[in-house]
């Protein structure tokens, strides 16, 4: 560095010689290195090159990078002394120096927790084959409102050593990110070097993954889209900004106006000769949101974890007792360490709905004492109210959030389903989406965990956008053409179920290892779901015959197939799936919600079997109403025989939101068939299997325990009301169905 500033004079010499000597004395030179913490105005330590190119304070609190190119996600280099450059050592002067024209001897260090990229010369001010670019105002990155205030911090590494904490590596408080994996210490190395010039590269957890054009991705080459630092992987589709194929071959990064990489292209696939085998991108963006979006983030969370206070554990480990074991959409192992080591690190909107699914369970935690000192509400308008924001970055983690929130409990108010479960699944469908989840991710270049999670939470995400459309009867968001990901498998589920040693103390016993029972019964739920779907693409669309132009005999033939998969469904699942518990872990054998979703696939089958419910229908004796009416009965006395069969404890387990519809659509198909009966005996019949529903609900209804009483009061007061206007109608006419001997066995009933 030079002595004195510009602008300050020395004395006139009197000769030439003096001259020279008064420059020798004036002129000095601080010996600086770059590498150590820097404070803003420091001479002993230099400056990186953003920041003297920048003119603003460089300040590194422990090691590179500095607090600004730390926020930006950019290389945090130094390309040499001042001292050189004053001498004319280097060809680059102060404020366009480039990391590429470093001296052999410059420094270039980053924290293993940044990503690091190699810039190249012709992305840089000083690079004269790089055509102009556009002059754009931009905020001023000293000021609070600029995007140096407005990021979601990196994701930090939980083990001490791999990274520093929030409050070493930024002055703002964190906000939430993706779930970390679990790894130890060996995972990470403590330095980098960086590549050579013509390589760019992410460093995620010590591994150099290719990103840009040079060089091509090769083969057997990993990619992480989860864990990249500060960045978000969003997947481009057929149709997105740029052909797929032209990427494949020509590759390049989004540049900001300032040299900063804004956005670059990943392939994780490069496709194939094979027809619709393209090859697939992502395109990998920095986490750069404005303050507006940045602060309600945070404010929720601190609002979340201040109303849990200090009960987090508990509801954590409640919610991996009762919940996780019929709903296994988190990432088990994942959640609990970044929970154990920086919980602020997973999103607001995911620990908030954790929170908020569990509290319905208080009770039954001993070590808990009294009320639950809050209404599952407020944690579920907090999650909102940040997840609203979250979706600015969509990844696997605000996903699952998304998930979770279909299925808070309903205010008691509510006899008909809110459309908000609906519009919540059309959102988890557009996250999962974004992220690629609706590609199948078998031949990508990303590690095994990530192609078993994402595939779990795909089928999870089809699932709910089927049974929310049924709720309302409107048309599924996904369609057959619209994603290729396979079923999953066992192994699928098994991912991240086993709990290590050290994470053991955060939940019981029975929820530290995987249970075949959790993840035969989603796969289970996902083989119904796949049937209802071939029965509501067959019978329930607004314009079947552009799915099925074959006419009316395909789609019998769609349903003999279906019906024949429902029927043989009892003898192929495991015991372990039976509707009775078979050992002490009744959370684990919560198996009641699965058998409500089976005969609530098989209503939709019989009612798209008898359809049309018409007059000439019933009166016709070879229509299909009447032909089918005694099988479907029969079935309706099977869901009254498992309806006997359900204990008030088994309403104390978790069912979800959507088993209230999936018991509404029951409750009402045996009133359906109670209409259409057309003779006194069919009349008798479905009166019977009726009246057998109506007296398990009462029996039920005696419960104290709310949420089951949430479960089962819809239904029941459907069927009340029922029964309480049918003689009514019946004697106006009964708009032309029912015949005087409805309304004698209504009368002579007990109901």
């Amino acid at each position: 560095m030079h002595s004195p500033p510009n602008g300050e004079a020395g004395p006139e010499p009197e000769s030439d010689a003096a001259s020279a000597s008064v420059a020798r004395r004036r002129k000095f030179t601080i010996q600086s290195s770059f590498g150590q913490a820097r404070e803003r105005r420091s001479r002993k330590n230099r400056p990186c090159d953003a920041c003297r190119r920048r003119k603003t304070a460089c300040v590194i609190t422990d090691q590179p990078p500095c607090r600004f190119c730390e926020t930006r996600g950019i290389p945090c280099l130094s390309s040499g002394t001042l001292a050189d450059r004053g001498t004319g050592s280097t060809a680059a002067s102060g404020d366009n120096a480039s990391p590429d024209a470093a001296s052999p001897h410059s420094v270039a260090v980053s924290s293993p927790a940044d990503s690091v990229r190699q810039v190249r010369p012709d992305f840089m001010v000083n690079g004269a084959s790089r055509p102009p670019v556009t002059s754009w105002p931009t905020p001023s990155h000293d000021s609070p409102g600029s995007s140096q205030y407005a990021f979601s911090p990196v994701n930090a590494p939980s083990h001490p050593s791999a990274g520093r904490t929030p409050s070493q590596g930024s002055p703002h408080p964190p906000t939430q990110a993706a779930l970390a994996p679990a790894f130890n210490g060996g995972d990470r190395a403590n330095s980098v070097n960086l590549p050579p010039p013509d390589t760019i590269a992410t460093f995620t957890k010590g591994n150099i993954e290719g990103m840009g054009i040079w060089p091509a991705n090769g083969p057997g080459r990993i990619h992480t889209l989860e864990d990249n630092v500060n960045k978000t992987a969003n997947y481009m589709g057929p149709a997105a900004e740029q052909d797929t194929h032209v990427l494949d071959s020509f590759r390049y990064m989004i540049v900001s106006e300032i040299d900063e990489i804004d956005a670059d292209y990943l392939q994780v696939y490069p496709g194939s000769s094979r027809p619709n085998d393209p090859p697939v991108h992502f395109l990998l963006l920095e986490n750069e949101v404005p303050e507006y979006t940045s602060r309600p983030k945070m404010e929720a969370s601190a609002a979340i974890e201040e109303r849990v206070y200090p009960y987090g554990p508990n509801l954590v480990r409640l919610y991996f007792k009762y919940v996780h074991p019929v709903y296994p959409v988190v990432s088990k192992v994942r959640f609990l360490r970044l929970y154990n080591t920086a919980k602020e690190k997973i999103p607001a909107s995911l620990r908030g709905a954790v929170y908020a699914l569990a509290t319905v369970f208080w009770n039954r935690d001993p070590s808990l004492k009294g009320p639950c000192p809050w209404e599952q509400h407020e944690l579920h308008t907090k999650a909102q109210s940040s997840l609203r924001c979250e979706l600015e970055n969509p990844n696997l983690a605000n996903l699952q959030a998304c998930l979770l929130l279909i299925h808070m409990a309903p205010p008691w108010t509510d006899t008909v389903e809110t459309p908000s479960i609906w519009i919540l699944s059309a959102q988890a469908v557009s996250n999962a989406q974004m992220s690629g989840l609706h590609h199948d991710p078998a031949d990508w270049n990303i590690a095994p965990w990530e192609k078993k999670l994402r595939k779990k939470l795909w089928w999870a995400i089809y699932m709910a956008d089927c049974w929310t459309s049924v709720c309302h009867g409107n048309p599924p968001h996904i369609y057959r053409e619209s994603f290729d990901t396979t079923p999953p498998d066992i192994e699928d589920i098994r991912f991240d179920e086993d709990v290590p040693e050290d994470l053991k103390h955060m939940v019981d016993p029975d929820s530290s290892v995987f249970q075949p029972a959790v993840g035969e019964r989603f796969l289970e739920m996902v083989r119904i779901t796949m049937i209802v779907r071939d029965i509501i693409d067959c019978s329930f669309l607004i314009n079947p015959g552009a799915r099925h132009p074959h006419g009316p005999d395909h789609v019998l033939r769609t349903l003999a197939v279906q019906k024949e998969k429902l029927r043989q469904w009892p003898n192929q699942i495991s015991p372990c799936l039976a509707t009775r518990r078979i050992n002490s872990a009744p959370a684990i054998h919560n198996n009641g919600p699965l058998h409500l979703m089976y005969h609530a696939a098989k209503v939709l089958l019989y009612r798209a079997i008898l359809s049309p419910a018409t007059k000439a229908a019933r009166a016709d004796p070879n229509s299909s109403l009447r032909r089918n009416f005694h099988e479907a009965v029969g079935e309706m006395q099977q869901f009254a025989n498992f309806m006997d069969e359900v204990t008030e404890g088994d309403l104390q387990g978790f069912w979800g939101r959507l088993a209230r519809s999936q018991l509404i659509l029951c409750g009402n198909f045996m009133i359906h068939l109670f209409i259409v009966a057309s003779g006194p005996e069919d009349i008798k019949v479905a009166h019977h299997v009726l009246l057998s529903f109506h007296h398990s609900l009462q029996r039920l209804a005696s419960t104290q325990y709310y949420v089951g009483k949430l479960l089962l009061r819809p239904v029941a007061l459907r069927v009340d009301s029922f029964f309480s206007q049918a003689g009514e109608i019946i004697r106006r006419g009964g708009h032309g169905y029912w015949q005087l001997d409805s309304l004698k066995i209504i009368q002579d009933g007990t109901l």
